[in-house]
């Protein structure tokens, strides 16, 4: 066996320690070695040989939360990429800019590029815009389906978390029951809403396409400030664990999506309400623009992963919290898995001790008549 190691060495630029490694030594060398040389030769093969398992021409691609932000971006490429694409979103105004925008970007003339004013909170709302969606587009349902409802961006969190959703951030005894109530809403039953409606058609038609949730870091990882936030990002992640088993009846493929920060204006309005002890532990790190978050999921369906991410950190976390879900590389997430494991704990450590030292600062006094 040592011969092997020290024959594998003198392939490398590490050659003078042939034949002096200790034997243990020399076994995490062999192993970090073979890591590499199977990321590189893996990645050298799917670039060569790989299967695009999301072709995009002439594709029907329906985009809930398509009028800004990563929603926008994601249309903006996949008309660069030939798709025929409808967004939807409240704000008529709004659509009324991104097409624009979208439509300057098509590759085809023949490209159908539609956008639908409607609210996904509101079911019978969700109905009309696949309505109007399919006759605007000659009758053809959605290929592919991306519920990027109540996507907002925020900055990240220092070194390790990020977050992306509608969010007011507080403490949770700042919070009333009604905005708990309002985020879920949004953030998951709106997406679910879309998935539901969307899935139904795609059955009755026999199209064997693709359901895309947008979560965030936060659907691996909570902390303070995000109690009304984080709960309805984890919940698209059940959701679409579940979905992906069950739609494998109809052929129709699921994903779900882990962006890291995306850069935005809406923080601002954010930090009206955030916590200091959240902004603290948040930091001041730059934000990615939409359009690279959009390419990293655009990757990530390409390669046919189950769970996508758009940076190295978000990744490591959902190799240590994946459970029975499909790995993206089995050694790579080993490695990250093992990575997880090792940071967590100071990041706990640091955070728990960050958090009791800000106690007296921001322990509340209820206001409730109801509390005796």
């Amino acid at each position: 066996m040592w011969s092997l190691i020290d024959y594998i060495l003198q392939l490398t630029p590490y050659s003078e320690l042939s034949g002096r490694l200790h034997p243990a030594a020399s076994v995490v060398v062999t192993f970090v070695l073979l890591v590499v040389g199977y990321i590189i030769g893996s990645s050298i093969t799917n670039k060569l040989f790989g299967k695009d398992n999301f072709p995009v021409k002439d594709k029907h691609v329906f985009i809930a939360g398509g009028s800004q932000g990563l929603g926008k971006a994601l249309a903006i490429l996949l008309a660069k990429k030939g798709a025929h694409v409808t967004i939807v979103a409240r704000n008529k105004q709004a659509l009324d800019a991104a097409i624009d925008e979208i439509q300057a970007e098509k590759l085809y003339p023949h490209q159908t590029i539609t956008s639908v004013a409607a609210d996904v909170t509101d079911h019978s709302q969700v109905v009309r815009a696949f309505d109007e969606a399919a006759a605007k587009h000659d009758g053809k349902t959605p290929d592919y389906l991306f519920c990027c409802t109540g996507n907002d961006y925020r900055p990240n969190l220092r070194h390790l978390m990020f977050v992306v959703g509608a969010a007011r951030p507080r403490l949770f005894l700042e919070h009333s029951i009604q905005e708990f109530e309002d985020a879920m809403r949004l953030n998951y039953l709106g997406s679910l809403s879309v998935a539901h409606e969307g899935v139904k058609r795609m059955v009755h038609h026999g199209v064997k396409g693709k359901v895309v949730f947008v979560s965030s870091t936060l659907g691996f990882v909570g902390f303070i400030g995000y109690t009304e936030y984080a709960p309805s990002k984890c919940a698209l992640r059940g959701l679409s664990e579940s979905l992906r088993s069950e739609l494998l009846l109809y052929g129709i493929d699921v994903h779900c999506f882990f962006p890291g920060a995306i850069r935005s204006p809406g923080f601002e309005t954010e930090n009206k309400t955030k916590p200091e002890i959240t902004k603290r532990l948040e930091g001041e790190d730059e934000a990615s623009p939409p359009d690279v978050i959009a390419m990293a999921l655009y990757k990530g369906l390409r390669k046919g992963q189950f769970f996508i991410t758009s940076d190295l950190l978000t990744d490591i976390l959902r190799a240590g919290t994946h459970g029975i879900t499909p790995t993206n590389n089995v050694i790579v997430d080993v490695l990250f898995d093992c990575i997880s494991w090792i940071i967590a704990f100071p990041y706990i450590w640091y955070f728990d001790w960050q958090v009791r030292s800000a106690a007296d600062k921001h322990i509340i006094k209820t206001a409730d008549d109801n509390i005796h």
